[in-house]
């Protein structure tokens, strides 16, 4: 039950409009601005909510707010910012070891009866945050989605032509790596150890002196994987895109997609290479064990495992029956992420049900 919220922002209301859906996200994070833009625009357009996605917001009363991250929902406990309100947060990963985290995430705590409704996409954070003290009937867990209209397989004739564009030559493995990994959002040279960038490193060297690789990265931020690549000898391309709806074009010349971080959200990346028909290896964090039945959709191990990683990665180049086997399996799971589904559930898991408490 939403309780306090119900009662104050109903005596509020009165005979005012229905309240409408601000989702605030950060405008530096394309991730969490175009998941905003995904949610809203399928609100809006399925069920008629009047629904917004905004990088800030002040000045508002009775409507349903919903905060990107962490960071936004610890923010708007230190401002005040928008009390007036119904207001909801999502919580993708943290670890509570990690200062910054912990500071943020325990003033969540202390507020939590200020939020209606907390989200999380993973089973993994969804435990993690009832064992810290959310309460289980206000915490709702939806995954994240993929756009199926833009993410989606290239032919062999179309695979060709872009590994050609992309300077790929036509008997290596490429391999990708499409998320930032490195401090800062300039040159990236410190690790972002959370990331695993040391772990793809190791891994991509392992496999390097057994079979020919090319390595495909994007993002920002990823010096420290180019250094090791350089040292290490393996050829690589690094493109940083202006536009979000150019990725699924990198995807299309991939042949495995490899995820080695320590922490994860998601990561939207496993997703998306599922979508563009790509076989994954991943480590078992975030949303992967969720949607990853290793063996059956991808490969999954342990975080840290170089080992188990390398032995994916050689699998797949040794089977290509099982590269197949994989992405066919991947793409029929995936069709159960588009936006479409995946926001239709925000709406009647998350903002119809505050609708029904608060509207007269």
């Amino acid at each position: 039950m939403i309780g306090s919220f119900a009662r104050s922002i109903r005596q509020r209301l009165g005979k005012q409009s229905s309240p409408e859906l601000y989702y605030i996200a950060p405008g530096v994070n394309w991730i969490l601005d175009w998941i905003g833009t995904y949610i809203t625009g399928e609100v809006e357009r399925q069920f008629g909510l009047k629904a917004h996605a905004v990088n800030a917001a002040s000045g508002l009363s009775n409507q349903i707010l919903h905060y990107a991250s962490l960071w936004e929902m610890a923010g708007y406990v230190h401002t005040k910012l928008s009390e007036r309100n119904a207001n909801v947060g999502t919580i993708f990963h943290g670890l509570k070891d990690a200062p910054l985290f912990q500071e943020a995430i325990n003033t969540v705590l202390a507020n939590e009866k200020k939020f209606a409704k907390v989200h999380t996409a993973s089973k993994i954070m969804e435990e993690r945050l009832i064992a810290w003290g959310i309460p289980a009937q206000k915490l709702v867990r939806i995954p994240l989605g993929v756009d199926l209209k833009w993410f989606r397989p290239a032919g062999f004739e179309k695979k060709a032509e872009r590994r050609k564009e992309l300077g790929i030559p036509e008997d290596a493995i490429c391999i990708g790596s499409f998320h930032k990994d490195g401090v800062g959002r300039e040159e990236g040279n410190e690790p972002k150890l959370i990331k695993g960038p040391d772990v793809l490193l190791k891994v991509i060297e392992k496999v390097h002196k057994a079979h020919p690789v090319f390595v495909l990265l994007s993002a920002p931020a990823r010096g420290y994987v180019k250094a090791g690549l350089e040292r290490a000898g393996v050829p690589y391309r690094h493109i940083v895109l202006d536009d979000y709806l150019q990725i699924p074009g990198l995807y299309q010349a991939l042949d495995i997609y490899l995820m080695t971080s320590r922490e994860e959200g998601g990561p939207n990346g496993v997703l998306e290479a599922m979508a563009t028909g790509i076989p994954v290896v991943a480590t078992r964090v975030g949303m992967v064990p969720d949607l990853i039945d290793s063996g059956v959709n991808g490969l999954v191990v342990e975080s840290e495992d170089v080992d188990g990683l390398v032995a994916c990665v050689t699998q797949l180049i040794a089977q290509p029956k099982l590269r197949k086997q994989l992405l066919k399996q991947g793409l029929q799971t995936i069709q159960d992420y588009d936006w479409v589904q995946i926001a239709a559930r925000y709406y009647h898991e998350i903002y119809r049900p505050i609708l029904d408490e608060i509207t007269p």
